[in-house]
């Protein structure tokens, strides 16, 4: 329950009338649905799925069943799949005639949604493939990169920094999606102008091994560009003293950035349940005072 609140509130704002918990029929048991009456979701962002893991749960399904339903809607005399693609998929591995799922009516949107946060909840998704997800839904459903970042709890940076992939040739995008790039190696060559000059310095980037940071500093070199020195600020003293307070009482590391009386507080957490616990102790101390 934590986890489903900390992911952010658009889930069911978007998705109202889809609950895993429903039941399917008056007496609360699934349908037993034929595998070959299922159709994939037509907006499944996930395209490369680990066969060792689905060989693996085809034995689990072998020897266990399926022990939570697949969720579908009915689509003309067949059914499309809303949510469980691993479960199906394993299940057609294990020789499984049919399989018991949910029946539910949903839009495209909640279908395109649904498959979208499956797959970002359990981080199965490649940096291109969310890339592809995220600009595929802005572009359907007339979303800012805001408003996606609301539904998927993830900030409008973060999604706009995905969406940048996108602008990369289509050999690069390939690097990503395999691995042999990381998210990171993909943003800093987009700072290179023209689809030759990315594609060379990719390639010598994956032939030379570089690390994010040696290849930023490749690409400044290629651009002309000068790294920048930043003076160091000075630290004062009060400023340090709350820093290290807090840091005591919320128990991760906080971070303050000062400018003069203003500026911006920075907390870090390693995980949404971190994330839940930080949250309590604020407001537990807003609450008694």
């Amino acid at each position: 329950m934590k986890r489903k609140n900390a992911l952010g509130r658009g889930l069911e704002s978007l998705l109202p009338s889809i609950s895993m918990e429903e039941k399917a029929s008056e007496n609360g048991t699934p349908a037993d649905i034929p595998v070959d009456a299922i159709d994939p979701n037509p907006f499944q962002p996930r395209i490369d799925w680990n066969e060792e893991e689905l060989s693996s749960l085809a034995e689990s399904i072998k020897q266990q069943g399926i022990l939570q339903p697949i969720v579908l809607r009915k689509h003309d005399s067949r059914y499309e799949l809303i949510a469980g693609e691993r479960r199906l998929r394993a299940s057609i591995l294990a020789d499984m005639q049919t399989i018991p799922a949910f029946i539910r009516e949903a839009t495209d949107e909640q279908m395109m949604a649904l498959a979208l946060i499956e797959n970002i909840q359990r981080q199965d998704l490649n940096p291109m493939e969310k890339a592809e997800a995220f600009s595929r839904f802005c572009t359907e459903f007339d979303l800012t990169q805001e408003e996606l970042g609301k539904q998927v709890g993830i900030s409008r940076s973060a999604v706009a920094n995905f969406q940048r992939l996108m602008e990369l040739p289509h050999s690069v995008k390939t690097m990503v999606r395999t691995g042999k790039l990381s998210m990171g190696h993909g943003r800093a060559l987009l700072g290179l102008a023209g689809e030759d000059s990315i594609v060379r310095t990719a390639n010598m980037c994956i032939a030379r091994g570089y690390s994010v940071r040696a290849l930023e500093d490749a690409v400044r070199k290629i651009t002309g560009r000068k790294t920048v020195k930043r003076k160091k600020k000075e630290v004062i003293p009060e400023i340090k003293h709350l820093e290290t307070e807090l840091q005591r009482v919320l128990g991760t590391r906080v971070i303050l950035k000062d400018s003069g009386g203003s500026g911006r507080m920075e907390i870090e957490y390693s995980s949404l349940d971190e994330l839940d616990r930080i949250l309590s102790i604020i407001r537990g101390r807003g609450n008694s005072a």
